[in-house]
């Protein structure tokens, strides 16, 4: 039995070189994984872990970030419609006061145009009293001529309405004449 046993190793090509040859090669291969593995996969596989860990932290920051940009965004929102309620109060209490100071200065002018018309109101009645003074003193001017004239000549009542018309287109004169 051994024999055949043999003839199988020997058709094959095994013999104990080759069996022991290929045990070394296995057992190198193996010594050769764990070695690999130790100086080569894992710290491949720690650097890959590290990168995943550095894309996460990244991706981490880009979200909290994005929330703060959110946050400022809706600050400025905030800010730019406050600004835009602000102004339209300044230019609402810009409007008010140019009403009230268009009012004032309407006001003041109408008082004015008043103070005008009664100064001019108030000279036309001293032209009036001075006239109505002057026209007097004519009056009494020509009836003291009239009297004078009358008293001279003791005329008639024919002579007296010549006289009138006399002393009257002599009023007249005077009264145009001024």
């Amino acid at each position: 039995m051994f024999l055949a046993g043999e003839s199988l190793f020997r058709i094959i090509g095994f013999d104990g070189q080759l069996i022991f040859d290929s045990m070394i090669t296995g057992i190198n291969v193996f010594i050769l994984f764990f070695a690999l593995s130790y100086f080569l996969f894992e710290p491949v596989q720690k650097v890959l872990k590290n990168r995943s860990d550095k894309i996460k932290n990244e991706i981490e920051n880009a979200k909290r970030l994005e929330a703060e940009a959110n946050g400022l965004k809706k600050d400025y929102e905030k800010k730019l419609a406050d600004t835009r309620v602000e102004v339209e109060n300044i230019l609402e209490e810009a409007r008010k006061n140019a009403k009230k100071m268009s009012e004032e200065i309407i006001g003041n002018a109408r008082t004015e145009a008043q103070n005008i018309i009664n100064r001019g109101n108030k000279e036309i009645e001293q032209e009036k009293a001075k006239a109505v003074d002057e026209l007097k003193n004519q009056v009494i001017s020509i009836s003291t001529l009239i009297a004078s004239k009358i008293i001279k000549e003791n005329v008639n009542t024919a002579n007296e309405d010549k006289l009138f018309e006399e002393a009257l287109s002599e009023i007249g004169a005077n009264a145009w004449q001024g």
